[in-house]
């Protein structure tokens, strides 16, 4: 949407300075408005008026005041008025379109923009915001024109840079935009809103620490820049893993603007990261008592989740249906937890395949309760669930809104997402089965494993996974650098196989030629989440961080140690060595964040007693 806050790039007033010729009054009223002076702009206007009621400029500049008081409605109507002494004034047709564009009216306010440009061909302003109104509709050939045809005309403006730089970064050309917002900001060293784009961009590459840099240069520039200082936070928070600074940051984003939702999210979260679970819990009820908010009522659900408080947890965790990209739809009315004796369920996967792992607990209950289950899941847990549920018709999903597999199930009654289940099903610790794996890997591919694993004669064969996540979900957090893992591989008597899908040949020489103990390695069998239950199946031990293969081993009931970072993921509990929804898992923690090498001593120290345990060829097939 166009944003009314954002000054013409060139400074001057909408092109009023040529437009107004005889406003001698409105130079020095422009000038307050630029300095966010709105009453002393106004006043001015409203004594011209006085002296004129027809003065046009006047209705402009009460026009432009409105727009920053996000008065879109009163704009147009001063747009319109000005416009009624003068039709061909450019300013206000191009003010008429930005009020226009904020009420949604989005041909209106493209036909204002051209007719601004018709009366004024190098109204560079104009040009710009029906460009950003062409990309906002996802027209981005035509918004790129404006935008390279706004630069022609005015080089020097930022703004035509700027946008050409988004409009790359939307298309996945990250280095190009990199190029131009950094050439951008040699031009204009002191504009904040280049910085602050040029660290989304920085983001996008992967580059943490000059992401980092960009944001700290923008919030330098413009200290009162909220999306700035959040987005610096959650670099703090999410990839850097110091909670305290980015509650420092989004602290400050909330003082600047206190009804900015993601400002008060993401203190909530870290609150949450450095463990005060009982202020997040307050800063969470405070904020929806200032009003309702879904995001707000589903962070709250996982911060009790967090502190083992099921049966309020579950009811927040629902509001997660109810944000933007939240809720999948299918045409059967929601499970209330009542008896499905006689009636059939489909049950339908989300998030991704560890949650649906985990919330596949649930799944005997329902199975084994109701008339008739179908399960839709991603396609590479088909296989699985299909053998661990033989009673249920299981359809895997390539998650691409088709609807017409259902046809060939016309009993199905209700439906649930599979993350709604513990709702009613998990409501207290007690709740949870001391299960020894409810997922079932392939006997005759798992005994394969063992056979072929049993050559080398280790008493132990122990699988590595060490790499978990991605950037948006704490991965940086979450993995550990594969030369960490050497007071592991020291161990002798255990033979140690990669279970790190996408596991590069730098990984795996890195950790041979630091401490000369080759992985055996079955990249195929990663590739293929039916294989990969049969190849753990086959070891003795599991040791893993936060990721799918900690959710499979503890699936299959089979033995792991997670190694957890210090503020770990709410399906782990904030404390303890064991987690209630895996019951063959042992929880390891770094004791600050970042500190892998305690937990890492601590796992190789065990696996060595372990191992000094067992006679040679004492292998634990259970």
């Amino acid at each position: 949407m166009v944003d009314p806050t954002r000054l013409e790039a060139s400074g001057r007033p909408g092109g009023a300075a040529a437009a107004f010729p005889d406003a001698s009054w409105l130079p020095e009223a422009w000038c307050r408005l630029q300095q966010g002076e709105l009453d002393g702009a106004a006043a001015a206007a409203r004594e011209a008026l006085a002296r004129n009621s027809q003065d046009a400029a006047a209705c402009w500049l009460m026009g432009r005041v409105a727009l920053m008081q996000q008065g879109a409605v009163e704009a147009a109507d001063w747009f319109r008025r000005a416009l009624a002494v003068e039709p061909a004034l450019a300013p206000a047709h191009g003010g008429l379109g930005e009020a226009l564009a904020l009420l949604g009216q989005a041909e209106a306010a493209l036909a204002s923009f051209e007719r601004a440009v018709e009366s004024q061909h190098d109204y560079v302003e104009a040009i710009v915001n029906m460009g950003r109104l062409h990309a906002e509709r996802g027209h981005d050939e035509e918004a790129a024109d404006c935008f390279h045809l706004a630069a022609a005309f005015d080089p020097a403006a930022a703004e035509p840079q700027l946008e050409l730089a988004r409009l790359a970064r939307r298309a996945g050309r990250i280095e190009q935009s990199i190029a131009d917002l950094e050439r951008a900001a040699i031009a204009h060293p002191g504009n904040a809103r280049l910085y602050f784009e040029l660290g989304l961009s920085l983001s996008r590459r992967g580059d943490t620490a000059a992401a980092a840099a960009a944001y700290e240069r923008a919030v330098a520039l413009d200290p009162a820049s909220a999306d700035a200082l959040i987005n610096l936070g959650l670099i703090h928070l999410a990839q850097l893993g110091n909670p305290a600074q980015a509650e420092r940051m989004f602290r400050r984003a909330a003082e600047i603007a206190p009804g900015l939702l993601p400002a008060q999210v993401n203190l909530g979260l870290a609150l949450q990261e450095q463990g005060r679970m009982e202020e997040a819990l307050a800063h969470y009820d405070t904020q929806l008592a200032r009003g309702p908010s879904d995001e707000l009522r589903w962070h709250r659900g996982i911060v009790l989740l967090a502190m083992g408080r099921f049966q309020e947890g579950w009811e927040g965790y629902e509001a997660r249906k109810r944000q933007p990209k939240g809720a999948r739809s299918f045409p059967y009315p929601d499970w209330d937890g009542t008896p499905l004796a006689g009636r059939t369920i489909l049950i339908y996967g989300e998030q991704g395949v560890g949650d649906e792992i985990m919330f596949a607990s649930c799944l005997p209950e329902v199975v084994a309760h109701a008339g008739g289950c179908v399960i839709e899941c991603d396609r590479r847990l088909t296989g699985l669930y299909r053998r661990s549920f033989p009673r249920a018709a299981v359809h895997g999903a390539l998650r691409d809104g088709s609807r017409d597999w259902l046809e060939a199930y016309p009993e199905i009654e209700v439906q649930s997402a599979i993350g709604s289940l513990p709702r009613f099903l998990r409501r207290s610790r007690a709740a949870f089965p001391a299960h020894r794996g409810y997922l079932a890997a392939d006997p005759r591919r798992a005994a394969a494993w063992r056979e072929r694993l049993s050559a080398s004669g280790a008493q132990m064969r122990v699988g590595l996974a060490w790499r978990g996540g991605t950037r948006k979900t704490r991965g940086g957090l979450r993995s550990i650098a594969p030369a960490a893992l050497g007071p592991l591989l020291r161990v002798h008597g255990a033979q140690f196989v990669s279970l790190q899908r996408g596991a590069t040949n730098d990984d795996l020489s890195q950790l041979e030629r630091e401490h000369g103990r080759p992985l055996a390695t079955f990249g195929a069998a990663l590739d293929d989440l039916d294989e990969t239950a049969a190849l753990a199946g086959a070891l003795d031990l599991v040791v893993s961080v936060d990721c799918t293969m900690a959710h499979l081993t503890g699936a299959l009931g089979r033995r792991a140690w997670v190694l957890l970072p210090a503020s770990p993921d709410w399906r782990y509990p904030w404390q303890g060595e064991t987690m209630p929804w895996y019951p063959s898992l042992t929880l390891m923690r770094q004791p600050s964040p970042g500190e892998w090498g305690p937990a890492i001593e601590a796992a190789a120290a065990r696996l060595e007693r372990i191992v000094a345990e067992r006679a040679p060829g004492d292998n634990d097939d259970s």
